[in-house]
Formats: C-alpha cells, sequence, structure tokens
C-alpha cells in the first residue's frame, strides 16, 4: 500500500477505569453510521504481529469474515496491547484525549501503538477486500492483562462472538494458571470461536516488523489454499448445532463441501445406531439447503482415532467444544480437538455455545413447525 493512499481509521482504548466506565462503547458502532446488531471480534496480540507466525493474512482473516456474513453482520479486529501498570494506562489515556505524547515520559507505549495502528489499518484493508459486504473496524485496546482486557470487551455483549486464533499467545499458560484461551472459553458470556489454522495457512509471515519499512502488500496479496471440504464430527452436547453453524458460514464462503460424521461402538446398544442417524439429520438440517452436504455413519472401536483419519481427507474441521459437565464429552472431543491440533495440515475450528443447549432447541422447534406445515400441506393436498 502506498504511503498516500487513505487507510482505515484505527482508534485507541484502554481498559475501564472503573465498573461504570463505558470508555470503549465505540468499539461495537467503530466508524458505522448504523452498526450491525453481530460482531466477531478477533485479539490481534503483540505475538502475532512481533514475530514469525507463519500466517498468511488472507487465511488469518477468511474464517471472522465468513462468521460475520452468515449473520449479517461485522468484524472488528481488536490488537491488545499490554503495559506495565496503571501510570502506563494514564499516559495512554492523556496521548487519546490530547493527539500528544506525554514529554514528562519519554519511555511510553505510544509509539508501538501507533505501528499497531498501521499495522491493522492494513489488516482492515485485505479485509475488505474478501468480502465488500462485511463492514470491517479496528481498535488498540491498551491494557495491564491480556485475559482480561479482552473479556472486558466482551462482556454482557450477547450479539457479539470471539474468535480466538490459536499459535499467538492466547494459548499459553504459565505454571498452573490457564490460557487465555481457557479462560475466555469459561468465563466470556458470548459465543466463543477457538481456531487452529493448518498448513493452508501459508508460510509467509503476518507481518515482517520494521519500523522503516512497513510494507505487507506483498504478504497481504498471496493467496492462501482454499477450503474446498469441511468434517462436523457431531455428537450429543450442546455445542454441536454452533458448530454446524460454523461450518456452513465457511462453506457459503468458500463454496465448499461439508461431510457431517458420527461415530458410534461395535458393542453400542441397539438404538445407538438411530440416535446417531437423528444427530446427523439434525446437523444436515441446520446446515441447510444451500451447502453440498454428506452424512456418514460409522462403527469404530476408538471415536478420536475415527474422526482424526476422517479429517486427514478434509481442509477444515469444525467441532463442537466439550460438554464441560460431561467426563465423557471431555473424554473424546477434548482428545479429538488436541489429536488435531497436532495434525499440520489439519484446520480446526472449535464452538463453544453460549445459549448452551438452548441453539439445538431452536432448531428442533423449528424444524417440527416445519415437518408440521408440510405434512398440512399434504393432507389439504389429497383431499
Amino acid at each position: 500500500m502506498s504511503d498516500d493512499s487513505e487507510q482505515a481509521e484505527v482508534r485507541i482504548t484502554t481498559q475501564k477505569q472503573s465498573s461504570d466506565s463505558d470508555d470503549e462503547s465505540y468499539l461495537r458502532s467503530g466508524p458505522l453510521i448504523q452498526a450491525p446488531d453481530y460482531t466477531i471480534i478477533v485479539p490481534v496480540t503483540e505475538t502475532l504481529l512481533d514475530t514469525y507466525t507463519g500466517i498468511n493474512v488472507r487465511r488469518f482473516l477468511q474464517t471472522a469474515v465468513a462468521l460475520a456474513a452468515e449473520n449479517d453482520g461485522r468484524v472488528l479486529l481488536l490488537a491488545v496491547e499490554t503495559v506495565s501498570d496503571e501510570a502506563a494506562l494514564e499516559t495512554v489515556r492523556e496521548y487519546v484525549q490530547t493527539g500528544q505524547p506525554s514529554e514528562d515520559e519519554p519511555d511510553t507505549p505510544i509509539e508501538t501503538i501507533e505501528e499497531r495502528r498501521r499495522q491493522l489499518a492494513e489488516m482492515v484493508d485485505v479485509a475488505q477486500e474478501l468480502t465488500p459486504s462485511v463492514p470491517v473496524g479496528a481498535a488498540v485496546r491498551t491494557v495491564t492483562d491480556l485475559t482480561e482486557g479482552i473479556l472486558d470487551v466482551l462482556d454482557g455483549e450477547t450479539e457479539t462472538a470471539v474468535l480466538l486464533p490459536r499459535g499467538t499467545g492466547l494459548d499459553e499458560g504459565w505454571l498452573l494458571n490457564r490460557s487465555s484461551i481457557d479462560t475466555i472459553l469459561a468465563d466470556a458470556e458470548c459465543d466463543v470461536f477457538v481456531e487452529k489454522m493448518g498448513a493452508q495457512g501459508g508460510e509467509n509471515a503476518l507481518y515482517v516488523p520494521s519500523a522503516d519499512e512497513h510494507i505487507v502488500a506483498s504478504l497481504a496479496e498471496s493467496e492462501a489454499e482454499t477450503i474446498d471440504s469441511i468434517l462436523v464430527p457431531v455428537g450429543a452436547g450442546p455445542h454441536s448445532a454452533l458448530a454446524a453453524e460454523a461450518a456452513r458460514a465457511v462453506a457459503h464462503a468458500a463454496d465448499a463441501s461439508v461431510t457431517v460424521f458420527h461415530v458410534i461402538a461395535p458393542d453400542s446398544a441397539t438404538d445407538a445406531g438411530s440416535d446417531g442417524e437423528d444427530l446427523l439429520r439434525f446437523a444436515e438440517y441446520v446446515l441447510g439447503p444451500d451447502v453440498a452436504t454428506a452424512t456418514e455413519l460409522e462403527e469404530a472401536a476408538d471415536t478420536t482415532d475415527a474422526i482424526v483419519e476422517k479429517a486427514k481427507s478434509h481442509d477444515l474441521v469444525s467441532i463442537g467444544a466439550p460438554e464441560e459437565k460431561s467426563r465423557l464429552e471431555q473424554v473424546i472431543y477434548g482428545s479429538v480437538e488436541d489429536t488435531l491440533s497436532d495434525l499440520s495440515r489439519a484446520t480446526v475450528l472449535m464452538s463453544r455455545d453460549s445459549d448452551q443447549t438452548m441453539r439445538s432447541l431452536y432448531y428442533r422447534w423449528k424444524r417440527g413447525i416445519e415437518k408440521g406445515d408440510n405434512s398440512g400441506e399434504s393432507e389439504n393436498g389429497s383431499s
């Protein structure tokens, strides 16, 4: 991008000063005149912007834009810059108000924050090229704690979802502490998506950090491999419907086919097969008639091995988060995600539904209503 071209507006905000502060309210609307109700927030960490990640720019943004497009919403790229203490936050607040760095404290994070704004502006331009109809905004959020800073933005926003990319510092925990991803999965009051990008992410770094030569156009223009096929392993857990919705969003954006997959044990109860078929039909219903869908029911002694083997022939795996109250779900689907994440080519998108069973109940209710309507039409037509 040339220096004289117009860049996207990227604002600066800091974490709340008090419980009644609303200094980040513009994060919901950004520069839009009328903000969409649904916002997918993508935290962009210091690790991602400062180090070699091997993530292609376009691939990094594809899922977020697809989720926003599916929900008639927008994307907010949120660079989270961590500072040491409240004094540093106050320095940033003064800079936001005056537009001038403090002369009394030359060693401030202002220079880094301005670099983040330039980097985010480049990312916004790339995201807008992917799907021009999806509004994309950006902000730099200055915080003293990475995890709490993200949760503060998500708190209480029912029409907000967050997409957390693995391999960018969010999945690192110290000693017995939970990682940012684990904490947000447990504590966020909105839908949470966690994505681990596989080989199709690309071999270039997202940015080549250089204060004098901030050139990312060659990287931004490089094409990530396309997603042609998606695998959706389904179970009876409360997050399967959201996983199917996520697969539907990516399928619509990439014109990809979807395989819905369920595994039963060879020695399972006689009704396990019919229950499995029902799960497959339910996921197929959520995916809708516009997605090319196949369903497969397989007998296997090891569920994890069966899903991982099936994943090798697909570009992306969309899976529901393990159910916290179910040890079986934790063992099976936690193991599946961990194992899939070890595969270099597998892109794994995990979904955690904030509504738990409400989304599944809605689809089942809607399917029942449609069946009733179709039955009525058949009776009227035959009379």
